[in-house]
């Protein structure tokens, strides 16, 4: 008896000198609306069925939200309308920490999971009774993220040796492994870029890494910079497309990287919000959102976890890019999560934030009270005024024209210089990168399609042709 009440009287005692031992640095709040907690069926808040996640992907065309479950060994379906689970997709051969990586392709329709071991899983949401394709890439395939411009995804492998591995989705080699590039170390989340049609990948012993997907002997990718970012083990990212900014989610006590990728410059660090694992952006908003569920900093936002993780403070961290006269972005302030909150997720239709928690909430005394689940946010932050009309000049090749008609945004354009090859609008909007289809003929194109978002103004129209870029316009208002 005796013993116990001491157990419970450490943490308290603890939480006096925790400021004193480790430094206390306040944030103000961030001001997300907690909307409640998604029940998942199974999981529990302590033991072999704890909560257990990995990367997620948002489709905007049907509004689900994928997250690669461990505990199920397959990709769980989230209904962002209504906020509840709709059921999983099973990943085959799936065990351990399977699947880990998960990524939608809006414009193909296309779910992709990888399985950390040697394969890589193609479903067709069109489809969804069929099987999926399985591609065999190198051991320990993890993270991935999508190139619209040349239809290819580019994922890393966490085992010796090295690569970012590219496997085409359209084209002649479809469904095939197109380019295989060597990494100096284990990597992280890599990002394609709106702004310049570069892939950006943080490698944690390195900082980020730069790859053009056109260079190389074979003309597949290559390395062609480093960005060293010094006390920063570098996780999640994600890329603001208006200021061409970087926020890393560096995993340790240092805290969150703001890194110009015009030179790699780092702008700014937030040790008020650290050791974060994935990040979310919303380009609607302009606002990044940190998993930082073993944040070691007490901002006074919350309790630590539980005695078993003292002076861990699970946040949600939120930061605001900045303009183009002031790129710097700004730490909004945090919110407090649960036990284990480290895999964001962002809706951008409704702007809402999810968090999977073993635990919430949280208790400095016992990891069994509480209920696990997945928490929902809201950010009340404004979005992007909806513009009536607006433009990006393509070079030579012609203006993307983007107009408001009753409440469909058309997307247009009518394009010259081009070859006879697949063509399309690459545009960022204030949802997502979407792809407008173009028709091509005697070296002219006609596109035509409606968007999901609203062009975002000040970010980029990249035009792709022959799955090449062959242009970049900044979209502006039409006054």
């Amino acid at each position: 008896m005796t013993r116990t009440r001491l157990g419970n009287a450490l943490p308290a005692l603890f939480a006096l000198s925790a400021g004193t031992m480790f430094g206390q640095v306040a944030a103000p709040d961030a001001g997300l609306s907690y909307q409640g907690l998604i029940s998942v069926p199974g999981w529990t808040t302590t033991g072999s069925t704890a909560e257990s996640v990995d990367l997620a992907s948002f489709n905007p065309v049907t509004q689900i939200l994928y997250y690669a479950d461990h505990l199920a060994h397959g990709v769980m379906a989230i209904d962002t309308k209504t906020n509840s689970v709709l059921g999983w997709v099973p990943v085959p051969n799936c065990t351990g920490s399977c699947p880990s990586g998960v990524l939608v392709i809006p414009d193909l329709q296309l779910l992709v999971a990888t399985d950390r071991g040697t394969e890589v899983y193609i479903f067709d949401l069109k489809l969804p009774n069929t099987p999926p394709v399985a591609v065999i890439v190198p051991s320990g395939i993890d993270e991935l993220d999508y190139d619209p411009i040349h239809k290819r995804i580019y994922i890393g492998n966490t085992t010796s040796p090295y690569f970012l591995t590219g496997i085409d989705l359209r084209g002649p080699n479809a469904n095939t492994v197109t380019a295989s590039i060597s990494l100096p170390g284990p990597p992280e989340q890599a990002r394609f870029n709106p702004v310049d049609g570069l892939i950006y990948l943080t490698v944690p012993s390195v900082g980020v890494l730069v790859i053009d997907p056109e260079a190389g002997t074979a003309g597949t990718g290559d390395l062609v910079a480093t960005y060293p970012i010094t006390n920063c083990s570098g996780n999640g990212n994600w890329i603001d497309p208006v200021t061409n900014i970087m926020v890393v989610g560096c995993n340790n006590v240092a805290g969150e990287a703001m890194v110009s990728l015009t030179d790699g410059t780092v702008l700014a660090r937030f040790p008020q919000v650290n050791r974060d694992d994935i990040m979310g952006f919303n380009p609607g908003t302009r606002r990044w959102y940190s998993g930082s569920g073993s944040n070691t900093n007490d901002t006074g936002a919350c309790p630590w976890t539980n005695p078993g993780d003292v002076f861990v403070f699970p946040v949600v961290g939120v930061f605001v890019a900045g303009t183009a006269s002031t790129p710097t972005g700004t730490l909004a302030g945090v919110t407090c999560s649960g036990r284990g909150g480290s895999t964001i997720a962002v809706d951008t239709i409704h702007n809402n934030i999810f968090v999977p928690v073993a635990q919430y909430p949280l208790d400095p005394f016992s990891n069994s009270t509480g209920k696990p689940g997945i928490m929902v946010f809201h950010d009340p932050a404004p979005v992007q005024a909806t513009p009536v009309h607006s433009q990006a000049p393509l070079g030579g090749n012609g203006v993307a024209d983007f107009a408001l008609q009753g409440r469909t945004m058309y997307a247009t354009a009518v394009l010259k210089g081009l070859a006879d090859a697949p063509t399309e609008l690459v545009v960022t909007t204030t949802v997502a990168i979407e792809e407008v289809p173009c028709f091509e003929i005697a070296g002219a194109a006609y596109c035509i399609g409606t968007l999901i978002g609203d062009p975002l103004i000040g970010g980029s129209t990249l035009l792709a042709n022959g799955y090449k870029r062959l242009a970049t316009g900044t979209i502006a208002p039409v006054k």
